[in-house]
């Protein structure tokens, strides 16, 4: 047995052993989570060294329990992310949590936790698509049951149902159709044997994938579940979910079309259409938003627009093949940088908006401020994260946008470059939505809800200075990431690409498109020197006098002149309010869609109760019938009577099981558990 496979064993045992420590610690809060955290920290920091380890020996196949991996690139890049985020959260989460043990249960969170996060790697790394769907529904399992952890709340309730509906729908289900078809055609469900055989209705599996894992990123249409969701998760899990989890239907859009399948131009297209019109809506409806979390949540929607503007259009260059293959890897490339970028900053910034909620107790921009200089590192760490976010170099986010600015503008096609039109224009748009958010809450006066505050402890410190680190990082060096990132495309098209040094990054198409080129440490150099030299000519001078504001003669209270979130980019807003009725629409449309689903659900769980009770009474009174006139005989007493018995009490528990929604869900899981020993069983 490998090294490789021996980290992964260790990762696996590691989550596993986070789960059997904390149970015995069902009655003590805080050391459940400090002990079951500093498990899934060691954990996070196993599946890096696998990460690594995998990266420098190359793809890697071996089974466990019969259930075959396949360890490449593409799974590594969310190795990668899940291992970072892993220990930042891991980290974190102890102190953070503390608001919360009001509802105790720290050892059963620590148990989805880490169940959530082994789900993930798993999803990413296992060969086969029953084990992929099997494992799939277990991090949607888990996700949900975090994000309705305070289910006391309504609102907490309502997004948690929205999105457990949303994915089986239309998530799971399309993928589960894809799978019936691709084994209909193939016989089998092993990756190998799907993407050696020639699969035929390949438009409907291009559009089942396209839905099912457009509606798991949270791509247009298919988002309106995510900016209810992300804010009622705890922000730790929110971290997750918008660093990690969308990404992982990446992971799977990928695997599917480009390995499994083959790639695609007009799907290629699709995906790129879809990715602009998401990263503009989202962008611009985050523009709007108060709640520090939901604005968040939204800037998820478009940055995922941005991950699959950047795959769309690798995937088109690498089915049209010829010279453009090498343009179509890194323009994937890009897609898969800004992949790993989103993860950094956003991550950072939920978790920043956590610190913000943990001190403050609330998520109201209008009621923030001045928080710089009472809690200065989180401030700076939330500025980075802005930055990084917007696109401002040379931070990291600002390279993976530069790349597919480049893959869109370099590519000779009108309707790309005016896709990159699109994403370059949305950049300001996000600049101007995180001035709003980091100046509503760090700059100016008080707000109402800022009290005698002090900065959070330092665990949370620690995990979101690691994130901070990150993506200054991999803004500066580039390079010590896009070698892994060009991987993917690589091994779908056999080109070997190379973006760059680590000190610089360029896009130099093989068909005399021309060629640009961007270093970073050169850039910060000279932003340095400029710097300096500016100072040096100007130099500061604070002002120690303050006036007061006119206020015309009124008795208006100075503070009632002060700028809040709500006052920004109004007019703005008034001049696109077409754009927010329309997408309201849309929205309760959803909304009705998913519940009508659920209402048809339980309306189907109450009429199998109904119809159990109906039999169940029946049979009581056939039962009671034959006891009064058969008499007392032998035969009766031993056979039919205990069949009535059975049959009443079957009766009854299956009335009682149908009304239970949470028992639903587990007995629908462990019917889901049997299908796949069955269907292993059989060979497949």
């Amino acid at each position: 047995m490998s090294l490789t496979e021996n980290l992964m064993i260790m990762v696996m045992g590691l989550y596993g052993a986070s789960v059997l420590a904390v149970v015995p610690l069902r009655r003590s809060y805080g050391r459940a989570l400090r002990i079951g955290h500093a498990i899934t920290f060691l954990a996070s920091l196993s599946l890096l060294a696998f990460t690594v380890e995998a990266w420098l020996r190359g793809p890697l196949s071996f089974s466990w329990f019969g259930v075959p991996f396949h360890v490449d690139g593409l799974s590594l890049i969310l190795c990668l992310v899940l291992s970072i985020l892993g220990m930042a959260t891991s980290l974190y989460s102890p102190s953070y949590m503390e608001v919360y043990e009001r509802l105790g249960r720290g050892w059963l969170y620590v148990v989805l936790y880490s169940t959530f996060m082994a789900s993930m790697v798993l999803v990413v790394t296992v060969s086969n698509m029953l084990w992929f769907l099997f494992f799939w529904e277990a991090m949607t399992l888990s996700s949900y049951l975090l994000i309705v952890w305070e289910a006391d709340e309504e609102s907490v309730r309502r997004a948690g149902w929205r999105y457990f509906v949303t994915m089986h729908l239309a998530s799971t289900l399309p993928l589960l159709l894809a799978a019936g078809i691709m084994y209909s055609e193939a016989g089998s469900l092993d990756f190998s044997v799907l993407a050696s055989s020639h699969l035929g209705l390949s438009p409907l599996l291009y559009l089942l994938f396209l839905i099912g894992f457009g509606s798991k990123a949270g791509v247009f249409p298919l988002h309106f579940w995510l900016p209810d969701a992300h804010p009622a998760a705890p922000s730790n899990v929110s971290a997750l979910l918008s660093g990690v989890m969308i990404k992982v239907a990446v992971y799977g859009l990928i695997r599917s079309t480009c390995f499994i399948l083959k790639p695609s131009e007009p799907f290629g297209f699709a995906v790129a259409l879809v990715g602009t019109v998401t990263l503009t809506i989202g962008t611009l409806y985050a523009l709007r938003q108060t709640d520090a979390k939901r604005l968040l949540a939204y800037h998820s929607v478009g940055q995922m627009g941005y991950i699959w503007l950047g795959v769309g259009v690798g995937i088109f260059f690498i089915a049209k093949g010829g010279s453009w293959a090498a343009f179509g890897v890194m323009a994937m490339a890009a897609g898969l940088f800004h992949l790993v970028n989103h993860a950094l900053f956003k991550g950072l910034l939920f978790l920043s908006a956590g610190s913000v909620l943990y001190r403050t107790g609330t998520r109201d921009l209008n009621r923030l401020g001045g928080l710089g200089r009472l809690m200065p590192v989180t401030a700076l760490f939330t500025f980075v994260a802005a930055m990084s976010i917007a696109g401002v170099p040379p931070l990291n986010g600002f390279m993976s946008k530069w790349l597919i600015y480049q893959s869109t503008f370099l590519s000779r096609s009108g309707w790309f470059v005016l896709f990159g039109v699109f994403a370059l224009f949305i950049s300001a748009a996000t600049l101007a939505s995180f001035i709003k958010f980091y100046t509503a809450q760090f700059e100016g006066s008080r707000g109402e809800a800022v009290g005698d505050i002090r900065e959070v402890p330092a665990g949370m410190l620690a995990g979101k200075g690691l994130l901070t680190s990150l993506c200054v990082l991999f803004g500066v060096l580039p390079g010590l990431v896009l070698p892994l990132l060009t991987d993917p495309g690589s091994a779908v098209t056999g080109v070997s690409v190379r973006i760059g040094s680590v000190w610089s990054a360029n896009v130099i198409p093989t068909t005399g498109a021309g060629a640009s080129h961007f270093n970073p440490l050169l850039f910060v150099l000279v932003l340095v020197v400029l710097t300096a030299a500016a100072l040096a000519a100007l130099p500061l001078k604070k002002s120690s006098r303050r006036g007061r504001i006119w206020t015309t003669g009124e008795p208006v209270p100075s503070a009632d002149y002060g700028l809040r979130a709500m006052h920004y980019y109004g007019p703005f807003e008034h001049h696109i309010d077409w754009l927010y009725r329309t997408g309201s629409r849309v929205a309760d449309g959803c909304g009705r869609t998913v519940a009508a689903a659920s209402a048809a659900y339980i309306r189907l769980c109450r009429a199998l109760s109904d119809a159990c009770s109906s039999v169940g009474r029946a049979v009581s009174r056939a039962g009671a019938g034959y006891e009064r006139h058969a008499g007392e005989e032998f035969l009766d007493e031993a056979i039919v009577s205990p069949i009535v018995d059975i049959i009443k009490g079957s009766a009854s528990v299956l009335e009682d099981v149908l009304s239970n929604q949470r028992l639903m869900t587990v007995i629908a899981l462990a019917f889901l558990t049997a299908v796949v020993v069955i269907l292993l069983a059989g060979g497949v």
